[in-house]
């Protein structure tokens, strides 16, 4: 893969596995792509989303990519949009404004550019972290709001509120660390909810309102959008490694062992899991009691929907905001969680699956590999709108790619007929 490639690669960095989603860009259609190839890897080195052993995680990267290069037919993944974990990130909203002159006059981008700089100007951050993404929300011109897109439009002053993420610098240059040494060049960085999100969540749920829940190995995330625009996310560093964890101790058994108990444990409230199995642990046979089992794990997911996610949701109706609940991660795929979450959430619930799973192979299109997905569309997304995601910050992280993203593709000749057109990875916005 060269910089012309028109190929786009996003790579998950998850608790339990690692991710490459690859897609090549429509040369008809630049803003659009297709998923032509996904390769994964069992994370190692990982653990509650962070880096705690580089080598094992740069191993797992590795791994990953080459899987995914195995589907390509010869092309070499060199560079990729990464996502990965923060529950250390901060999410804040802030606004900007600008005085276009005493006559009216059309809007331009170099207009829009430059109020979102004064919002980026008043945010305040701890010192030890980085602005990762300014994500404009409402614009509006003359004190009139609910403009999508100001660009072309007339008006005597232009307003903008952004929804800005922070994260530590230490932990993110740790992760373009890993990633660099596994032989792959970091075109951009994505917080992983904002990848869920948007690699779960269909246009008309972002743009009607929804929350996104979801519920990995090593944390658990709570998104909200609502008018089309990202409006707060959150991510706690408690998943289903928790819950197998939490089994392991009390039924003395494995970790590995009840990691496979906790997926086979029914935790619907009126169908919970009941009677024994029998484990071989160490070469002895150990009997499980199911009840006691599912009585663990309940106590977990209870801690975790009434301390979290329920007082979350709980706020946003009492903010006067109707929104569509969507879950996704691996832990929903639990016999009975749906069914749990619902009792908890007093209303339905969906299991989100990748809005481009119809392009990914069977069995890596449900809800495990949303955050995949997401990348894609986070690009693509970049590719039709320049200001739809900006990352000011990139200049503090070594051994990032700053590549322009919104050159216009070109004809290449044939190169196995998928790699056309001209388009980048994507790396930053830069003012």
């Amino acid at each position: 893969m060269d910089r012309d490639s028109g190929i786009l690669v996003g790579l998950d960095l998850g608790t339990t596995k690692i991710t490459v989603a690859v897609a090549e860009i429509s040369e008809d259609a630049p803003g659009e792509a297709q998923i032509i190839g996904v390769g994964q890897a069992v994370s190692r080195g990982m653990r509650k989303g962070r880096i705690v052993n580089l080598e094992q995680a740069t191993g797992s990267v590795s791994d990953a990519v080459a899987e995914a290069e195995a589907t390509l037919g010869g092309i070499r993944i060199d560079r990729a949009v990464v996502a990965y974990s923060c529950p250390e990130a901060g999410c804040y909203h802030v606004k900007g404004a600008i005085e276009l002159g005493k006559k009216p006059r059309q809007i331009i981008p170099e207009d829009v550019k430059n109020v979102i700089q004064t919002a980026f100007n008043s945010v305040k951050k701890p010192s030890a972290s980085a602005v990762l993404h300014l994500i404009p929300t409402k614009y509006a011109i003359d004190d009139m709001p609910g403009i999508d897109d100001p660009i072309n439009m007339t008006g005597t002053k232009l307003e903008v509120e952004v929804t800005v993420l922070t994260v530590p610098v230490s932990l993110t240059q740790n992760v373009v660390n890993c990633v660099r040494r596994a032989g792959v060049k970091v075109a951009g960085l994505v917080i992983k909810p904002l990848a869920e999100a948007l690699g779960t969540l269909s246009p008309d749920e972002r743009e009607l309102g929804a929350v996104l829940i979801s519920i990995g190995g090593g944390t658990t995330s709570f998104t909200v959008y609502s008018e089309g625009r990202l409006a707060y996310t959150y991510e706690m560093a408690v998943g289903g490694d928790h819950i197998s964890n939490d089994i392991a101790c009390v039924m003395k058994i494995p970790f590995a062992l009840a990691e496979n108990l906790k997926k086979e444990l029914n935790v619907a409230p009126e169908n919970k899991s009941t009677g024994t199995t029998t484990l071989d642990v160490h070469g002895e046979k150990h009997e499980i009691d199911l009840a006691e089992a599912v009585e663990v794990a309940d106590s977990r997911l209870a801690e975790l929907f009434e301390n979290t996610i329920v007082p979350g949701v709980e706020a946003l109706e009492k903010a006067g905001m109707s929104l569509e609940i969507v879950t996704n991660g691996g832990v929903m795929l639990s016999p009975g969680l749906k069914e749990l979450a619902e009792s908890y959430l007093k209303t339905d619930v969906r299991i989100g699956t990748p809005v481009l799973g119809g392009e990914m192979p069977e069995g890596r299109n449900d809800c495990r590999y949303c955050a995949a997905a997401g990348l894609i569309a986070y690009q693509t997304e970049k590719l039709r709108n320049r200001f739809a995601y900006i990352e000011p910050s990139m200049k503090l992280f070594t051994d990032v790619e700053v590549v322009d993203p919104f050159k216009r593709p070109r004809k290449r000749g044939s190169f196995v007929e998928r790699v056309k057109g001209t388009i980048s990875n994507l790396g930053k916005e830069l003012f």
